[in-house]
C-alpha cells in the first residue's frame, strides 16, 4: 500500500500541525518528521539544538517527545492507536521517537479529547490570578504525568521557598554568562513568524520577587509593561526515575499530557527550568525532591490574569523531510 492511499495530504498536515504546538525550549521546534506508510519518525534538528544551555541534548529530547506526544492527540482523532519506540535504529540516531499507527477506526477516546487543546495550549508568562489550583485538577495533572511513566511532585511552602533561593541563582548566572546570552539572542525577542520568542510573548517584567523566568535577561527590551505577581504560585517539579536519554524522551511525553490536562481545565503554565540547566543547581531540585528521581521539569499552573499572545510556528511543510 502506498503512503498516498495510507494517509492523505490533510491528513498529514493535521498529525504535523499538532506536533508542531509541542513546546521545546527557546520554541527552536528542534524537529523534522519522515512519514512511510504507517510509521512516523521523529528525528532531531542538529541546526535547532542549543548546544550552549543544552550541552546534552536532555531539553532537546523532551521538546521531541512532546511532539510524538501531539502526533499521537492527533492520531487519535483520525482513529488511529498508536505505540512508540524510543530510539530505534542506532545506525541513524537522529530519530527519536518512531510512531507506529494501528489500522483505522473510530476516533480513540482518552486521547482524542485531548486535541482541542493542542492550538490552544501556550506558555504564559504573565501573572496568575490568587485562586488555588482545584485538588481535582491537580489529582488530574499528576495522574496524567504517571500515565507517561513520569512524576509530578507538588511544591508545599517550604519547598517553594527553597526553590525561589535555587531559582535566583541560576537568574545571576543567566545574566553573566556570554555564550547563553548570544544563544539565547538568536531565538529571544524582536518579530518572529516561525520560530523562537517574540518580544510580544515575553510577558510583562515583575515588580517584585517572582517564580518567572525572564528570557530576556541580560539584554534590554523597551516597551515591556510590568506586573505584580502572586506570591504563592503553584509549581509541580516534573520528574523520572531513570536519568538517560529515553527517560528525557518519556519526560517530554509527560510533559504534554500534563500541559493539554492543564489547558482543560483553563490551566496556564510556564516554566522555571533555568534551575535545572546547572548540574549543581539540578542536583540541589533533586534533593528538594527527595533524590528518589531526576528532576526534567519545572512547572509553574495557575489561572491567568492577563492575555498573551502565542509564540509562532513553522508551517508543518518546512518540518517534513520525507514522505515515502
Amino acid at each position: 500500500m502506498s503512503t498516498t492511499q495510507y494517509l492523505t495530504k490533510d491528513e498529514v498536515g493535521i498529525l504535523l500541525t499538532a506536533a508542531a504546538h509541542a513546546p521545546s525550549m527557546h520554541n527552536t521546534q528542534p524537529w523534522q518528521f519522515d512519514i512511510q506508510g504507517a510509521v512516523i519518525d521523529v528525528l532531531r534538528d542538529a541546526e535547532r539544538t542549543l548546544p550552549v544551555a543544552d550541552t546534552a541534548g536532555r531539553m532537546t529530547r523532551i521538546g521531541l517527545g512532546a511532539a510524538a506526544f501531539n502526533l499521537r492527540v492527533a492520531a487519535a482523532v483520525l482513529g488511529h492507536e498508536t505505540t512508540l519506540a524510543f530510539e530505534p535504529d542506532p545506525a541513524v540516531p537522529a530519530v527519536a521517537v518512531r510512531v507506529f499507527l494501528a489500522g483505522r477506526k473510530v476516533p480513540v477516546p482518552g486521547l482524542s479529547s485531548l486535541y482541542g487543546e493542542v492550538g490552544r495550549r501556550h506558555t504564559y508568562r504573565g501573572p496568575m490570578l490568587d485562586a488555588a489550583v482545584p485538588p481535582e485538577a491537580r489529582r488530574a495533572l499528576t495522574e496524567a504525568a504517571r500515565a507517561e511513566g513520569a512524576q509530578l511532585h507538588w511544591l508545599d511552602g517550604h519547598q517553594r521557598t527553597e526553590l525561589g533561593r535555587i531559582l535566583a541563582v541560576a537568574n545571576e548566572r543567566d545574566i553573566h554568562d556570554e555564550d547563553r546570552l548570544h544563544e539565547r539572542m538568536r531565538w529571544i525577542g524582536g518579530e518572529r513568524d516561525g520560530d523562537g520568542v517574540p518580544e510580544a510573548a515575553l510577558g510583562p517584567l515583575p515588580e517584585g520577587p517572582a517564580a518567572v523566568r525572564d528570557l530576556a535577561a541580560g539584554f534590554d527590551r523597551d516597551g515591556r509593561g510590568r506586573a505584580v505577581f502572586e506570591h504563592k504560585p503553584a509549581i509541580a517539579i516534573l520528574s523520572t526515575v531513570s536519568e538517560d536519554s529515553h527517560a528525557w524522551i518519556r519526560a517530554g511525553l509527560a510533559l504534554q499530557h500534563v500541559l493539554l490536562t492543564a489547558s482543560s481545565y483553563d490551566l496556564a503554565t510556564s516554566f522555571l527550568n533555568q534551575a535545572l540547566e546547572y548540574a549543581d543547581l539540578r542536583e540541589d531540585v533533586r534533593r528538594l525532591i527527595g533524590r528518589t528521581s531526576w528532576p526534567q521539569l519545572i512547572i509553574r499552573c495557575g489561572y491567568p490574569a492577563q492575555s498573551s499572545n502565542h509564540a509562532p510556528r513553522r508551517p508543518w511543510e518546512a518540518t517534513l523531510e520525507e514522505w515515502r
